[in-house]
C-alpha cells in the first residue's frame, strides 16, 4: 500500500442495502483487501490494529465493511486517506422495512401474527444513531445516558462533517460505483436483496398519527435525515434540523 492509497470505512447499517454491498464486496476483491467485520472475534483484533493486526495485512486493505466495524481501527492506517461512508434512513422507513424483514421468518423472530404497531411498540428508539453511537464509536451505554438528544445530534453531525459520503441509503449504488472505481474493479448495480414482498406493509399504510408518534418517538434519527441525507458528497447539511432536540438530558433518554 503506497501512501495516497484510500482506505474505505463502511459501517453496515441495518436496513440500508448492506447486505447488498457485502456481497458485492465479497465477489469483487479479493479477501486481503476487505476486512468483513460482524461478529465479535472479526471485531476484536481492529480495537487496537496496531498491537493485533499485522503491517502486512493492513497494508493489503482497502476497505473495512460490516455491523461491528470499529472506527479506532483507524489507527492502523496512519498517514493514509481513510473515506468514511455514512448512510441514513428516515425512521418511519427504517421501522416499515425492518418489519417486513423480521416478518419474512415471523416464528423465528417471534414476531408471528403481531401487527406493525405492536411490534414498534417494543423495539428501543432512534435505532440508526444508536447504531452509530454504539458499534462504530463504541460509547458506552452510560455515557449515552448522559448525552442529551442534541449533544448526540452535535457529536453525529461533527464527524459526518469529516466524511466522505454521507446521504440517503438510496444513492448506494452511486457510492459503490464510485468505491468501485477508487479500487479499479467494475461495478454495474446492487440487486435488492430483501426487497420487501408485495403484500408486505408501506408507510403509506400506517395512519397520520401513527407515522407522526414514530418521527416524535424516533427524533434524533429524524433531525440527522432531514440535516444529512442530501449532503452526498460536496452538498452542506441543514444543521438546523437539530436546533429542536432537547438539550438537557433527562431520565427519558435511558430508552433511546
Amino acid at each position: 500500500m503506497n501512501d495516497n492509497q484510500v482506505v474505505f470505512f463502511f459501517p453496515h447499517i441495518l436496513k440500508c442495502a448492506g447486505i447488498s454491498v457485502r456481497n458485492f464486496l465479497i465477489d469483487a476483491l479479493p479477501p486481503e483487501q476487505a476486512a468483513l467485520i460482524y461478529s465479535e472475534k472479526e471485531r476484536d483484533p481492529w480495537l487496537k490494529p496496531l498491537e493485533r493486526v499485522p503491517q502486512s495485512q493492513r497494508e493489503a486493505m482497502r476497505i473495512l465493511y460490516g455491523h461491528r466495524l470499529p472506527r479506532s481501527a483507524i489507527e492502523g492506517f496512519q498517514g493514509h486517506p481513510i473515506w468514511e461512508v455514512g448512510l441514513l434512513r428516515d425512521p418511519t422507513s427504517w421501522c416499515v422495512s425492518m418489519y417486513n424483514f423480521l416478518q419474512t421468518a415471523a416464528e423465528r423472530h417471534r414476531v408471528k401474527g403481531w401487527s406493525f404497531e405492536k411490534w414498534y411498540g417494543t423495539i428501543k428508539r432512534n435505532r440508526i444513531s444508536r447504531f452509530y453511537l454504539k458499534n462504530y464509536y463504541r460509547l458506552s451505554s452510560t455515557k449515552l445516558r448522559f448525552m442529551s438528544e442534541r449533544n448526540r445530534f452535535d457529536f453525529m453531525s461533527e464527524h459526518f462533517d469529516k466524511f466522505w459520503f454521507v446521504g440517503d441509503y438510496r444513492n448506494c449504488d452511486n457510492v459503490v460505483a464510485r468505491i468501485a472505481e477508487e479500487l479499479g474493479v467494475s461495478f454495474e448495480k446492487l440487486p435488492h436483496i430483501h426487497a420487501a414482498p408485495e403484500n408486505s406493509v408501506r408507510v403509506q399504510d400506517l395512519s397520520d398519527a401513527l407515522r407522526a408518534r414514530i418521527r416524535e418517538e424516533n427524533a434524533l434519527d429524524q433531525a440527522l435525515y432531514d440535516a444529512w441525507a442530501k449532503r452526498l458528497w460536496d452538498g452542506k447539511p441543514n444543521l438546523d434540523a437539530g436546533s429542536d432536540l432537547p438539550s438537557r438530558w433527562t431520565w427519558a433518554n435511558i430508552a433511546s
